[in-house]
């Protein structure tokens, strides 16, 4: 008599892992190299998931994707990704200089466990593509299940910035309209393949019931569309929270 496939116990028992479990997972973090940050988030940025960072320019908000890009090579022997990254360029503010001193403070950081991580082998795992205009970044982002099929391993994508050539356009019909051609876009590569997206936003003045507020651009509708928003200031703090008015500062000490 034919037997049925066989079940492991692991299966069968469903309660093994919770969703706790999952979280504090450090194999599906990308450190953000901001101690406070990355004890917020259970050990960094999660796979799956969109942030964004939000401030005026000189922030230190493309400082960040640049760490990020870096971070998430770090190699799975010392608890990493081993990952690559791609970088969407929009504001055409990409400086390989910065990146290469970024990379050099990371090898130092990690050489006496893992020697071979060096900088140079670093920048050529980031991949660096220049949208000047919304027409480039809409054709870049849906080309990406190409790319991703012959990189397997990028497991973060960075788009700096999203506004900039959205916020170009002057009919805002059109532009809500690619905004959420971007999100499905992004939300379809996070199902078929296990990577975060960052992308960056600025600040705008809108004027509400005669009053002018400072607000994020790209409307209430794209935020909630993102997993989490953190905040720069020109005063290095940062907070975390959709909206300024609930957001929370995160210090080094909590």
């Amino acid at each position: 008599m034919a037997k049925g496939p066989s079940v492991s116990s692991e299966n069968l028992n469903i309660f093994n892992r919770s969703c706790w479990d999952i979280s504090q997972s450090n194999s599906n973090k990308i450190l953000t190299g901001n101690k406070a940050l990355d004890r917020h988030f259970g050990g960094g940025i999660s796979l799956g998931h969109i942030v964004e960072l939000i401030g005026n320019s000189g922030t230190g908000k493309t400082q960040m994707c640049l760490q990020l890009c870096l971070n998430v090579q770090i190699p799975k022997a010392v608890g990493g990704l081993e990952g690559s990254a791609l970088f969407i360029d929009s504001r055409q503010d990409f400086h390989p200089d910065r990146l290469l001193g970024l990379a050099q403070i990371l090898e130092r950081q990690y050489e006496h466990k893992v020697p071979e991580f060096k900088a140079l082998k670093m920048l050529q795992k980031i991949y660096h593509v220049r949208c000047p205009n919304v027409v480039q970044l809409m054709a870049t982002v849906l080309s990406c299940h190409r790319h991703l099929g012959d990189h397997p391993d990028i497991k973060l994508i960075v788009i700096d910035s999203l506004a900039f050539s959205l916020r170009m356009l002057e009919d805002g019909a059109r532009r809500y309209e690619l905004l959420l051609e971007l999100h499905e876009s992004m939300r379809r590569l996070q199902r078929q393949h296990e990577l975060a997206w960052v992308v960056t936003n600025v600040l705008t003045h809108r004027c509400v019931k005669d009053q002018f507020r400072v607000e994020p651009a790209l409307g209430y509708q794209h935020s909630h569309l993102i997993n989490e928003r953190i905040w720069f200031s020109s005063s290095s703090d940062l907070h975390l929270g959709k909206s300024w008015r609930t957001s929370r500062l995160i210090e080094e000490s909590d």
